[in-house]
């Protein structure tokens, strides 16, 4: 199963497309069509990978109700679920969608969140539907499988009955798989396909089972039935329909219809003339012809009780000639293409031989040709239609099987008897044709016949005399003899026409006739260019040619009598003489010209082009001939190749090229591409009504539509020069980026007439733009909107506001916010900001602006949202506070202050709407903050509730200054002290205290491990004020007392760091170890002497369970491998003390 990812939205509204295209497109791929007609051309395009369609109902050209009637019609709502998005809220509409398939239907206005969770609950049960059909699938087969036991078995009793059967009904499966696959390839209108050619074959084992009904001593009669016991034996097509007829509770009924089909009508016969109900062409079942066929087949070659097998050979010439009834000529056709493979199942399935296999041999389509099955067919009907009431007869001399297709007379008949082809003739040649002709006709089917094979000749006639028993008397007849070209020009099928209207023509027989010269020599000299005449054969050998011919050549008559045995073929270029065989022959089917162009090889060695104009031609009773003039048109072709090379120059540098070059014929409305548009977008672009086409296109994103129309009129309207940046949706459904540059051409009038251009990828490059734009306009901690483009985007809405709606505008303030800077630190605060933002992306809509605009303050902007709603939203805000860091134990709740200004009531302007909310804020502070406030003008008439400050919305963000610089100023501080410092162990203990500080950490220290790598020791610490040291406890500890050296060294990672935000998560042996000394998080981050663990520093928090972000875990380790680096040059040059005195301000 193709992967599912891509949601198809469909609405002519933008606004309502870019909020679905916010709600789904971190998750899917998006497609978007503005239009009903768009969208059904998505759908029927990408079927395979989209996931569901969403779907609005009032559209324009066609709206959502007409999509369904169509996506139904097209059989796609079975696998594309569709939910209605819609404001039209009436029963009426919800019972029609539902009734046209509709999934489901969602409401506007909607909450985002509700409709994700709706979709997605659709699509995985679309999904799970697809996955129980495909189980339903193979159950199914399991089933046919326990059935196909069953029919065997039932078989294998009608065999017993039928002890001369053998291997019967394995064999007419076996045939009946072959034929039909060569049927279903050849012939494609039968509607043949691999799951019902499995279920003919597994019925035609029922094609004998009303013998179980035929007494045995009719059944097993080793000798001729009289004509009761043929009429009883008849009954069993009956009588095994009236058992199937009683199977009418068996599930599948479309087995029981094949079987009842093949039971009743497998020994009917295309002619009219088989039983039980002598239907006739095309009203016999397919699967009753082939299994007929199969029967037949098997019933000649094997040994029954009444007669002994015959040669698959001779059962194929007596099933083609209609000595076992007549059958369809298509099915005879394809018949022959399997002669081979039934001669094998013939011989390996064979009574009383166990095959190797028991699998039913299947054919690949590669052994035969669906063109020449119908190349075959179509050249006995043109012979027909030729040779009005001819007899018309194929042979194939490579293994003796001939075809009589149609008789002309009762005479022609003794042509359908016969083992083999020879046979078949020399009883004709015997029983009707004149005695003074017959010598000359066994010739011309031997010896001539073997000649006109060896030599590619295409046709070869002859003259004599059939007696016809209607009217007692000779007629003459010419025997035409047309070689079948099936893409091989040495091929031995061929056809043989008797004619008696042409015959009548003649005078005489040929040999009777003196063969004179075609054309006087010279009337061929007085011809320009190279003339000749030669055989219709596959050496093309001259008869006669012109002294321009052997000029052009450059030899004699005698040269090339001599040397070249007056063969033609000789002459042309080798690597061409395929090449104009093929050529001439695919010509002549239309007619008796043909003309081409090829190489010949002169005396002097050089290579000459030609003009080959030849006319194929010929006289009764004769063989065909060729008269043609070759031209010399070597300038002309070195000419061709010089232009040729210019444009394949140009043609490399258009492929190797990543741009798509275009030519737009104004006048026509017709477009033309370089190859590699398709190579690129994986289908064909729009090339004829260009003007209306293009912009409607499917394919083309809905929302660049205009500018493509403004680009097409602005070159019409003659503007030298235009481009544009547009999105165009691939094979895939991705929408990529494009540039069109495009320059008008103009005629001598001044009107322009063409437009060339230039289609350039600039994907890659413009969604790189879009990141770094929406990295300015992001602040670089919360991720959020900044103030500058938060702004920007609600003055926008507020500008396209409608009279009548509603909007409200919010300001949000973390109380005590400095404290939580002052207590833990400025990343912890930033952390906390981090979350509260989070949260708010969870309140709030996609569609809701949402901006960071100060270092604790937030700005809001609610579209559609009255004061209630607005009421609604500020609670949750200010509940949302109070759930931040409540796992962590942090000394206080978390709180927040709201201001609100509603739209249009308390502003219609940014300004004024921001300084409204912002004095409604101070109103919730004065008010003991921890709530909200929505500004009325008895705020404003208050003095006393005047903010102090100027509105936040001007003010710079600390942390906007990004957390990754303060990171490197610490690493920067860090490597100075370490670098100007004289006395190493100060220098150590200043950056400890440094880190610490900046960090709020509890208590920051260096571990180094003894010299045998069994214990470890704290050399370094620095606590934070009313932090317990712990350095004089871990002096010389035992790494036993951890599990072990390499169990400890286990909880680094593999870039060298332990963090455990939160003790509890460790086992007992650790969690007690670090609660015993007041720690509730840790980082540590090893040291390393000669490549191998040699230590850790560490940073312990014992109030908080601590969250650490990446860049500050960057930045400890990078500290922590600096002191690792200083460590191990100091210990390995004068040294550093293992342990130092007690120092102030907390050095240990």
């Amino acid at each position: 199963m193709n992967k599912k990812d891509t949601i198809l939205i469909v609405d002519d509204m933008e606004l309502n497309r870019a909020i679905l295209r916010n709600i789904f497109e971190d998750d899917y791929n998006l497609l978007e069509a503005e239009d009903g007609e768009q969208a059904v051309i998505l759908a029927r395009q990408y079927h395979s990978s989209i996931v569901i369609i969403l779907l609005d109902l009032v559209m324009p050209v066609m709206d959502g109700y007409k999509v369904m009637e169509e996506l139904a019609r097209k059989h796609l709502l079975e696998e594309l679920p569709v939910i209605v998005i819609t404001a039209e809220d009436s029963t009426e509409n919800e019972v029609k969608a539902f009734d046209l398939g509709a999934s489901d239907i969602i409401m506007k206005p909607f909450e985002p969140y509700v409709v994700k969770r709706r979709v997605q609950n659709v699509i995985e049960l679309t999904l799970h539907r697809l996955n129980q059909q495909e189980l339903i699938e193979e159950q199914a087969a399991k089933l046919r499988e326990s059935n196909a036991i069953m029919i065997d078995a039932l078989s294998s009793i009608i065999e017993y009955r039928s002890v001369e059967t053998g291997q019967h009904i394995q064999r007419i499966r076996i045939f009946t798989k072959i034929l039909l696959e060569n049927v279903a390839y050849s012939y494609p209108e039968f509607g043949l396909n691999e799951r019902n050619i499995e279920i003919i074959v597994s019925a035609s084992s029922m094609h004998d089972i009303g013998k179980i009904a035929i007494p045995d001593k009719i059944l097993n009669k080793p000798g001729r039935l009289t004509q009761e016991e043929f009429s009883v034996m008849k009954t069993h097509t009956t009588k095994g329909c009236e058992m199937l007829a009683n199977l009418n509770g068996m599930s599948d009924k479309e087995y029981l219809q094949y079987a009842y089909n093949i039971c009743r009508y497998h020994h009917e016969r295309w002619d009219g003339k088989g039983y039980p109900d002598g239907l006739r062409g095309d009203s016999i079942p397919i699967c009753a012809q082939v299994v007929g066929i199969a029967d037949c087949y098997d019933a000649l070659t094997t040994d029954r009780v009444y007669k002994k097998a015959i040669s698959p050979e001779h059962a194929f010439n007596m099933i083609l000639n209609g000595e076992c009834g007549t059958f369809s000529p298509r099915l005879l056709e394809c018949l022959k293409n399997v002669k081979g493979l039934f001669e094998e199942c013939t011989r390996e399935y064979a009574d009383g031989h166990t095959p190797k296999t028991a699998d039913i041999k299947t054919i690949s389509p590669v052994l035969f040709s669906r063109e020449e099955t119908l190349q075959m067919g179509q050249l006995k009907y043109f012979a027909m239609l030729q040779y009005t009431d001819a007899t018309v007869m194929e042979v194939d001399m490579d293994n003796g099987v001939y075809h009589v297709v149609y008789t002309s007379g009762r005479e022609f008949e003794t042509l359908k008897t016969g083992k083999r082809f020879e046979n078949s003739i020399l009883h004709f040649i015997q029983e009707s044709v004149h005695p003074e002709e017959q010598k000359q006709l066994l010739s011309f089917f031997g010896r001539e016949m073997e000649d006109f094979f060896v030599n590619g000749l295409r046709k070869s006639s002859v003259n004599c005399r059939i007696y016809s028993s209607a009217d007692e008397a000779y007629y003459w007849c010419m025997v035409t003899l047309v070689r079948i070209e099936v893409n091989n020009p040495y091929s031995r099928k061929a056809m043989i026409i008797w004619d008696k209207r042409a015959a009548e023509e003649t005078e005489l027989p040929r040999d009777e006739r003196k063969r004179d010269k075609l054309f006087s020599v010279g009337i061929l000299d007085s011809l320009l260019g190279g003339v000749q005449t030669c055989k219709n054969d596959k050496w093309f050998t001259i008869l006669q040619m012109n002294s321009g011919l052997k000029e052009l050549l450059g030899y004699t008559e005698e040269e090339i009598q001599n040397q070249f045995q007056n063969r033609y073929l000789n002459f042309i270029y080798p690597k061409d003489r395929d090449m104009v065989h093929t050529k001439i022959q695919e010509q002549l089917k239309k007619g008796n010209f043909a003309e081409l162009e090829y190489r010949i090889t002169a005396k002097d060695g050089s290579t000459l082009w030609v003009l080959d104009k030849r006319c194929l031609m010929s006289r009764t009773g004769e063989e065909e001939y060729f008269l043609y003039v070759l031209v010399d048109i070597t300038q002309l072709k070195k000419a061709q190749e010089e232009l040729r090379l210019t444009l394949e120059r140009h043609q490399i540098i258009m492929e190797r090229s990543n741009d798509i070059i275009f030519e737009w014929d104004i006048e026509h409305d017709t477009v033309s591409y370089s190859n590699n548009w398709e190579k690129k977008f994986g289908y064909q672009p729009v090339r004829e009504g260009a003007t209306k086409k293009i912009p409607k296109a499917p394919h083309l994103h809905p929302k660049d539509q205009t500018c493509f129309t403004q680009l097409i009129h602005d070159m019409k309207s003659g503007i030298p020069y235009s481009e544009i940046e547009f999105r165009v949706a691939d094979a895939g459904g991705r929408y990529r980026w494009c540039k069109i540059r495009a320059a008008a051409q103009f005629d001598s009038a001044g009107r322009p007439f063409k437009t060339v251009g230039v289609v350039t990828d600039i994907d890659e490059e413009k969604r790189a733009s879009q990141i770094l734009l929406d990295e300015a306009q992001r602040d670089g901690l919360t991720k959020l909107y900044n103030k500058g483009s938060g702004r920007k985007r609600i003055e926008e809405l507020l500008n396209d506001k409608a009279k009548g709606t509603s909007a409200a505008m919010m300001i949000i303030d973390l109380d005590n916010f400095k404290m939580i800077n002052d207590t833990y630190g400025h990343m912890f605060g930033d952390v906390v900001l981090q979350e509260f933002a989070g949260e708010l992306l969870q309140l709030f809509r996609d569609l809701d602006i949402i901006c960071r605009i100060g270092g604790d303050e937030f700005l809001i902007f609610m579209e559609n949202a009255p004061q209630k709603a607005a009421s609604i939203r500020a609670r949750k805000i200010i509940e949302a506070s109070h759930r931040l860091f409540r796992e962590n134990a942090i000394s206080y709740t978390p709180s927040c202050s709201v201001g609100i200004g509603i739209y249009p009531e308390d502003g219609t302007d940014f300004e004024t709407l921001f300084h409204h909310s912002d004095v409604a804020l101070y109103d919730a502070k004065k008010r003991g903050k921890n709530t909200y406030s929505f500004y009325s003008p008895a705020i404003l008439n208050c003095p006393f509730n005047m903010p102090a400050v100027k509105p936040t919305v001007n003010t710079l963000i600390e942390s906007e200054t990004a957390p990754a610089q303060v990171m490197y100023r610490l690493i920067e501080d860090a490597f100075t002290i370490l670098y100007e410092s004289v006395a190493p162990e100060d220098a150590i203990a200043c950056i400890l205290k440094m880190v610490g500080r900046e960090f709020a950490a509890s208590r920051t220290y260096i571990f180094e491990d003894s010299r045998d790598g069994r214990s470890t020791s704290n050399t370094f610490e620095w606590c934070n004020e009313g932090i317990e040291s712990q350095k004089d406890k871990l002096q010389n500890y035992s790494y036993d007392n951890l599990g072990g050296r390499e169990h400890y060294m286990s909880l680094f990672n593999e870039e060298g760091v332990f963090y455990c935000p939160d003790v509890e998560q460790l086992s007992e042996r650790y969690r007690e170890m670090f609660k015993a000394q007041g720690i509730q998080s840790l980082l540590q981050c090893e040291i390393r002497r000669n490549g191998a663990f040699a230590g850790f520093v560490g940073f312990d928090d014992c109030k908080i369970k601590r969250f650490w972000l990446k860049d500050q875990i960057y930045a400890l380790s990078f500290i922590a491998k600096m002191l690792s680096v200083f460590l191990n040059e100091k210990r390995e040059g004068s040294g550093i003390q293992h342990s130092l005195p007690a120092e102030k301000d907390g050095y240990i």
